[in-house]
């Protein structure tokens, strides 16, 4: 299969791991928070991104980039003539080029045309069917040239340092292992060592988000990570903390304009293999068949 596979279907390359790439209609989205480093650009329409108070607008085919653990929306400035391309890199193709947490992007909006094409160029080329001789030695090495040219337009800036970046990593860790209980701020203090105060700050400040957001958007993260494994509506709003399916239908489809179940469906036949990292790198999540460490409610 090859772009004519249906338009929206993520897809990730049998022969090249840790890459996602989508290509279909441009969807609005909301308090989007992501482990991977995202990539996107609109034709048709300008998009606009949110974060941090700050609106981004890009023009038809200018690149975006979006970074991890940053809360931020999205929508086209017209839902019917917007069509994306969109590329998920994870935490282990970065830090082939540099650690993960040091490729940040204030200006989302990348003005650089040269970088755009070879996005361009690089998104096509892992939308087509491997098993080609030499097609994975291509694939990767375009990968790792467009990563490398996407880290000189970073702002280089490891926030995975300092004070503020060690409380937030902690919160993020913990409020990921214990990703179905409601968490409280005075099991955070516990944990980071700081007062309630300093913690909602530095979480703030690192993520854009408040703790009891951030753990939402977590969850959703989670959820994403099952349906793309097929497994039962039900059973995954109860593994992730939510009172009951149509309650996760209902936070789903208003953070990514999608229900799960249409979400799950559009990775039912693809091909697709894990692009998680592996516990080596910035990561918490194992990689498969291992699912997340999680703490079901009792």
């Amino acid at each position: 299969m090859g772009l004519e596979r249906t338009a929206g279907t993520p897809f990730a390359p049998d022969d090249v791991s840790d890459v996602m790439v989508v290509a279909g209609p441009a969807r609005s989205y909301r308090n989007n928070v992501h482990e991977e480093i995202k990539l996107v650009q609109v034709t048709g329409s300008g998009f606009t991104v949110r974060r941090r108070g700050t609106v981004h607008h890009a023009a038809p085919g200018e690149l975006i980039a979006l970074h991890a653990d940053d809360a931020h929306s999205g929508a086209p400035d017209d839902l019917d003539s917007g069509s994306w391309r969109m590329m998920c890199l994870s935490p282990s193709v970065i830090a082939e080029v540099m650690p993960t947490s040091a490729m940040r992007f204030e200006d989302v909006v990348i003005g650089d045309r040269a970088l755009a094409n070879q996005f361009r160029s690089l998104h096509r080329l892992l939308h087509q069917p491997g098993g080609s001789p030499g097609s994975a030695l291509s694939r990767e090495g375009g990968l790792l040239e467009f990563v490398s040219a996407l880290a000189l337009r970073s702002d280089h800036e490891d926030r995975g340092s300092g004070g503020v970046g060690r409380t937030a990593a902690e919160i993020r860790d913990y409020l990921r292992e214990n990703i179905s209980r409601n968490v409280t701020l005075d099991e955070l203090s516990g944990v980071t060592g700081t007062s309630k105060y300093q913690l909602v700050r530095a979480c703030t400040a690192h993520f854009g988000l408040p703790p009891h957001k951030l753990h939402v958007r977590l969850r959703l993260d989670y959820v994403r990570w099952m349906l793309r494994r097929g497994m039962d509506i039900a059973e995954i709003a109860y593994t992730t903390g939510f009172h009951d399916q149509p309650h996760l239908t209902r936070v789903f489809t208003a953070a990514y304009g999608i229900t799960p179940a249409n979400y799950r469906s559009s990775f039912q036949g693809t091909a697709r293999r894990s692009w998680t990292s592996s516990a080596a790198q910035e990561r918490t999540r194992p990689t498969e068949p291992s699912a997340p460490t999680v703490f079901v409610r009792s």
